[in-house]
């Protein structure tokens, strides 16, 4: 057997025959090679019937790593039914000769696949357009066209009928032999090798070759729910202006593996009513069908929902997708579903209402310091959200309430301790009765809160005028067992005064109760801030707004039960149509906080099952609509504590997927796009907009076609498991299936 490079070595110096040599080497060498190639023939010819001479549309005029240029002829234009911008073309060395057997040669068993990105000027240009603008002015003063066989002849208009094309290379397709012995396409994003001095014919891929290259899946590490296999989100489309659709031909379905949004960071780009809620809807639901394969695939879904569109049904979507479980016979709504609100509806009769009772539950046992937290939850929580909406307050004042902690000790065994805690409970509630939260009971229960030595103290303050006469009236009602919450905020003002003001017997008091309790003061501070909110009118009108999250009869705290839902697999909405924009933020943080800490608790300090092996978080998605509203935004100081930035930063690892829809993609911390996994673009009406998505992927090939199409649905896709970006007419999404 004749040794390869000897060949070689001859053929330089016989160039016109070097193909013929090298085709002698291949038969005499031809099992050599091909065992150390791993390929055989079969492979070539499993590419080769994927190609149909009758769309070979030109010839590859140059090529390298990253650009290619095509020759085509106005023919071949018209035969394929056109070319459009962005769309795919496959160039190959393949003969489709039947009578001639496909070779093993790596680039002649191998489809680079370009994508259309320009027109490339021809090197004979010039000279065409000078031959075009002649005939033109011949048909100038005629009734004929300057391509009229009188304006041109047939040499000439033939020539002028060639055009060039810029192609982007994407990569390399080949087959592979599986263990079943069968041939799958594998793919490459770049070439290993290219000639400067062989052509390759170029065709137009459509039906089964174009739904492969589109719907071609990379390996991106083994999923924990194996091949849940895929699912159809729309249909291949390249142009706004496309020339009908052929079913068999054009009409090629693109199906997504709904794995990849999960633990993931997924980015829906465009202007209003372009689309990005219906793709959400869909990702959303091909998450949550992955059940319906897998019964352990229960991955929950929060959707922050600021226009009522996914909670509440509409003509758009035959229903709302929290109908979704309609699409799996024989589940139960209340066990997939899970809806939240500020407000019943009528439709809705399930719906949990988002309130907390910011007076908390009322303790069985104060020497229980277990029980007393549990209790006193709601009103813990109550105070932080006030506190949130006061941070921007400038008032000493009302900042000396907002810093005013209420601290359940780890021991309550005392009674002096039971005594501070229950005073320091009180007072607070006094003060939302105050500010108009309404309060679970007619009376409060004030029974040994205030001693007799401090209401003698305050009977014999040395205040002058309305000072003397407001404390010593305060005396009266805090006397009692029982007062109403009117009167008890008049002897909480009273009580302020004979704290502050100079004369009044507070130091002396105060004083000699040090004395008498081993040196701890009647008040650690906590009251006497708290009652700051009563020094001024405004005070408690600061935070008035705040009682429409209030609700005397709720008995546990919605951002937990958002986590129990989700962790038990659950699609959860939290319709915010109806809230407070600044409301709807805080309550959408504190649900955020509560997951996140889930979350990062289970993976610091991981459960473990029967077998011994460690037990993950559960996965759980969040969907924020109108992102930019919550995010922070770029160019802003990149603040972890921030809950936005952290659970876009760190949330894969606690496996908390993040779905972004925002119209102003520059908006957003350029950090957290950095680290998006999954993108899909729809029409964008700004430069500065495209231009900060063209920084990423291969989005920059599209950028004209985002910026000047605004046809609903028409995005550009890219998800975890695809190579390349695919433009998709994403389906009209449907609550239930067909």
């Amino acid at each position: 057997m004749r040794d390869l490079r000897s060949v070689y070595l001859e053929a330089i110096e016989l160039p016109f025959v070097w193909e013929r040599l090298v085709l002698a080497d291949d038969l005499l060498s031809g099992i050599t090679r091909d065992a150390e190639l791993g390929r055989s023939t079969d492979a070539g010819q499993e590419l080769a019937n994927y190609l149909d001479p009758e769309l070979n549309i030109g010839e590859l005029l140059s090529i390298n790593y990253q650009d290619a240029q095509v020759l085509v002829h106005d023919y071949a234009r018209q035969k394929v039914r056109g070319l459009p911008h962005g769309s795919f073309l496959v160039a190959s060395r393949i003969n489709l000769d039947a009578s001639t057997e496909v070779p093993a040669e790596d680039e002649e068993t191998a489809l680079v696949l370009l994508r259309i990105v320009g027109d490339y000027q021809l090197p004979n240009a010039r000279q065409m357009e000078d031959y075009r603008f002649q005939a033109g002015m011949r048909a100038t003063d005629s009734e004929e066209t300057w391509d009229h066989p009188n304006r041109v002849d047939e040499w000439t208009k033939n020539n002028l009928s060639y055009g060039g094309y810029k192609c982007r290379v994407l990569g390399t397709f080949r087959m592979k032999e599986a263990d079943d012995g069968t041939y799958k396409f594998s793919f490459g994003a770049d070439l290993v090798n290219y000639y400067s001095g062989r052509g390759m014919k170029v065709y137009k891929p459509i039906g089964r070759l174009l739904s492969d290259i589109v719907n071609f899946q990379k390996t991106v590490g083994e999923s924990e729910f194996g091949d849940a296999g895929r699912l159809r989100v729309g249909r291949v489309r390249f142009a706004a202006s496309e020339i009908g659709v052929d079913e068999s031909l054009d009409n090629v379905p693109v199906e997504v593996d709904p794995t990849d949004f999960v633990s993931r960071r997924t980015f829906y780009g465009g202007m209003s009513r372009g689309g990005k809620s219906n793709a959400m809807k869909i990702t959303a639901k091909a998450v949550y069908l992955l059940r319906a394969k897998l019964a352990s695939a229960r991955v929950g879904q929060l959707i922050f929902d600021p226009n009522g569109e996914y909670a509440n049904a509409n003509i758009q979507d035959g229903g709302s997708i929290r109908s979704v479980h309609e699409a799996i016979s024989g589940v139960e709504y209340a066990d997939e579903i899970a809806t939240y609100g500020l407000n019943e509806h009528p439709n809705d009769p399930q719906r949990k209402i988002v309130k907390i009772n910011f007076y908390g539950a009322r303790p069985t046992n104060w020497a229980d310091s277990t029980a007393v937290g549990q209790a006193l939850e709601q009103l813990i929580v109550g105070k932080q959200i006030i506190a949130t909406s006061l941070g921007e307050a400038g008032e000493k004042y009302i900042l000396a309430f907002r810093d005013a902690d209420i601290v359940v000790p780890d021991d309550l065994s005392g009674r002096g301790d039971q005594i501070r805690l229950r005073r320091e409970v009180q007072v607070y509630r006094g003060i939302l009765k105050a500010a108009g939260f309404e309060a679970p009971s007619q009376t409060v229960d004030i029974r040994g809160l205030f001693s007799r030595d401090l209401r003698t103290a305050m009977q014999n303050n040395r205040c002058d005028g309305d000072n003397q006469t407001n404390i010593a009236a305060a005396v009266t009602i805090l006397g009692n067992d029982s007062v109403s919450w009117e009167d008890f905020a008049d002897a909480l003002r009273g009580l302020l005064l004979f704290m502050e003001e100079r004369d009044s017997g507070w130091t002396d008091f105060d004083r000699g109760y040090r004395d008498s309790h081993e040196g701890r003061p009647w008040d650690r501070g906590t009251i006497h801030n708290l009652l700051q909110i009563f020094k001024y009118p405004n005070g408690v009108r600061s935070f008035m707004g705040l009682t429409k999250q209030h609700s005397a009869r709720s008995t546990t705290d919605y951002a937990q039960e958002v986590v129990r839902d989700l962790r038990l697999g659950k699609l959860v909405i939290f319709d915010q149509s109806t809230g407070d924009p600044d409301q709807n933020v805080a309550a959408a943080e504190r649900i955020l906080w509560a997951i996140f800490n889930r979350q990062k608790a289970d993976f610091v300090e991981p459960s473990v099952d029967d077998d011994g092996e460690i037990v993950p978080p559960p996965p759980v998605m969040v969907y924020l609509e109108e992102a930019h509203n919550l995010l922070p935004a770029a160019g802003g100081k990149d603040d972890l504590r921030t809950i936005w930035a952290r659970t876009a930063k760190e949330g894969s690892k606690y496996r908390i997927g993040m779905v972004l829809a925002t119209q102003e993609p520059s908006s957003v911390m350029p950090a957290i796009l950095k680290n998006t996994d999954n993108w899909f673009v729809a029409h964008l009406n700004n430069t500065d907009e495209v231009r900060a998505l063209s920084k990423f992927y291969d989005f920059e090939d599209y950028a004209h076609q985002i910026k000047s199409i605004s046809d609903p649905g028409f995005v550009r896709m890219r998800t975890l498991s695809n190579p390349f970006t695919i433009p998709v007419q994403i389906d009209l999404f449907k609550a239930r299936s067909e």
